[in-house]
């Protein structure tokens, strides 16, 4: 899995790209949006983490932009339980969740997250028949929700409670994508 959009360049993650997570993931910049500034990494939790294979379909991809990485993703098909955890229905469609973060804050407010974001929906749409894709960002996490509705995402609930965030639960806004309905 190739995806190129201009300067956007979305590959599989490989293991030689754990010690990138790591300098993301030890940016208290970062981690301010992506897990919280109260999460320590090391190497081998990382590994154990970011390698451990996903129930079902799902994979981690990375993001580069004019050839220099800058960001982490993954998306996993949703099944079972995660219906449940997401409050979305179980329809029997073909419905694909996603998390992401630019772990290079130089390269945040340039659009290159919306750009992201509707290359993979659109990846998902036409290579594995994705009827939708949804996500769940903190409500307070407000320039991320404007990029995935600048992508094509509406708000379509709010799960309380949904995350603890550096000792707090906090509230996602459920967003959803889908293919015939484009910005």
């Amino acid at each position: 899995m190739n995806i190129t959009d201009g300067a956007l360049l979305i590959r599989l993650m490989t293991v030689e790209d754990l010690p990138l997570l790591l300098k993301w993931l030890g940016d208290d910049r970062v981690l301010q949006y992506y897990g919280g500034r109260d999460l320590r990494y090391t190497m081998e939790t990382l590994t154990a983490h970011y390698t451990e294979p996903f129930e079902g379909e799902g994979f981690r991809v990375i993001a580069a932009y004019d050839g220099i990485p800058i960001g982490y993703g993954q998306i996993y098909r949703v099944c079972g339980d995660a219906f449940d955890e997401y409050s979305y229905p179980d329809t029997g469609a073909c419905v694909f969740a996603m998390d992401q973060f630019i772990g290079e804050p130089e390269y945040w407010n340039r659009g290159i997250g919306t750009e992201y974001t509707k290359a993979i929906c659109a990846w998902l749409a036409e290579h594995l028949a994705a009827d939708a894709v949804i996500l769940d960002p903190r409500a307070s996490n407000r320039r991320a929700i404007r990029a995935y509705e600048k992508a094509g995402f509406r708000i379509i609930g709010t799960l309380c409670a949904h995350e603890l965030f550096e000792g707090q639960w906090e509230d996602c806004l459920l967003m959803e994508w889908c293919p015939s309905v484009r910005p």
